[in-house]
């Protein structure tokens, strides 16, 4: 006859997700000593790796470096969108680019910090300011794979409304992975209310937009380096595509 008093079999419980992977980001640490060029490409490889190294803020310099590659990035790419026209834009263009994307990121850092925390996050500031400039870094990496091909309709037409049209396309695609590491960064330790960085990043974008119309022309001709007039970026945009300056 079966003991009553026998107590049944516990039910195994179930191994929880490992709380380093979230959303196809796997976070670990970067190898030690890695390089610049390392750097760059476990940008692209493993972000979950900087998104650790930010949270872990064993390598304090790494935000500064991922700005300082961004910046470079933005020049290179500026070269191909000043070659539309040649002549002084081959140095103007990737000067305004980098100055842009460094004003943006200055302008914009405050807010994302204050969204965050609104988000519910506890992260400090250097680690906010090292995720945008990792997401600015990885949005760079991409618009240097898409160089070749801007420079292939940079040098078949002359028409600034379609070249301009053309680099936003590719800024924007860039930019959509550059926000998805900031929000991998915010979600890094638990699962945050995303209704805060996307706010944020709406602001984010239309900074940058009108940035450019602020340092305006990128991508066109004109007798000063910076304009006398100014200007909304929708307003530009149509004055551009009506042949005004």
């Amino acid at each position: 006859m079966p003991n009553e008093n026998m107590t049944p079999p516990e039910t195994p419980i179930s191994t929880p997700t490992s709380p380093t992977r979230r959303n196809d980001f796997h976070f670990e640490p970067l190898p030690e000593e890695s390089s610049g060029p390392e750097l760059l490409a476990a940008l692209l490889k493993h972000p979950g790796q900087i998104i650790y190294e930010l949270h872990d803020q064993r390598r304090r310099t790494l935000g500064l470096w991922l700005l300082l590659f961004a910046l470079a990035g933005m020049g290179l790419y500026g070269v191909v969108v000043g070659s539309l026209i040649g002549g002084t834009q081959l140095w103007i263009a990737p000067v305004k680019l980098a100055l842009g994307t460094f004003l943006s990121v200055v302008i914009c850092l405050p807010s994302l910090y204050i969204f965050s925390c609104l988000g519910g996050n506890d992260l400090r500031l250097r680690t906010i300011a090292g995720a945008l400039a990792a997401g600015v870094c990885l949005s760079s990496l991409l618009l240097i794979g898409f160089a070749p091909v801007a420079w292939i309709f940079s040098q078949s037409t002359e028409s600034t409304a379609f070249m301009g049209a053309l680099h936003l396309l590719f800024w924007l695609v860039g930019l959509s992975f550059g926000l998805r590491l900031i929000a991998a960064t915010n979600r890094f330790r638990s699962e945050q209310r995303r209704g805060h960085l996307k706010s944020w990043s709406l602001i984010f974008i239309l900074v940058c937009l009108q940035m450019t119309t602020t340092l305006r022309p990128i991508i066109g001709h004109s007798d000063s380096f910076l304009p006398r007039e100014k200007k909304f970026f929708l307003v530009h945009w149509f004055d551009s595509l009506g042949g005004k300056p």
